[in-house]
């Protein structure tokens, strides 16, 4: 099994537009890489080894559409 820490992606982004859309590109390039589409966040967050910024209170990360969204808790 190939070494993926070195793969590890961090967003790191202060505006909430910008890191949905780095998520969702992060999102296309592991479908990709993969071939399989997670079921959830948590698993392409956990799978990808992605750490992405916290999610604004009241709110969670979510995949919608092929894309990364943020959804009521």
């Amino acid at each position: 099994m190939p070494d993926t820490a070195s793969n590890a992606v961090v967003i790191d982004a202060a505006d909430v537009d910008t890191a949905l859309q780095q998520l969702s590109r992060e999102l296309r390039t592991y479908v990709v890489r993969t071939r399989t589409v997670p079921r959830s966040f948590e698993e392409f967050a956990a799978k990808s080894q992605l750490q992405a910024p916290p999610p604004p209170a009241g709110k969670k990360y979510a995949i919608r559409d092929k894309a990364v969204v943020l959804v009521k808790r």
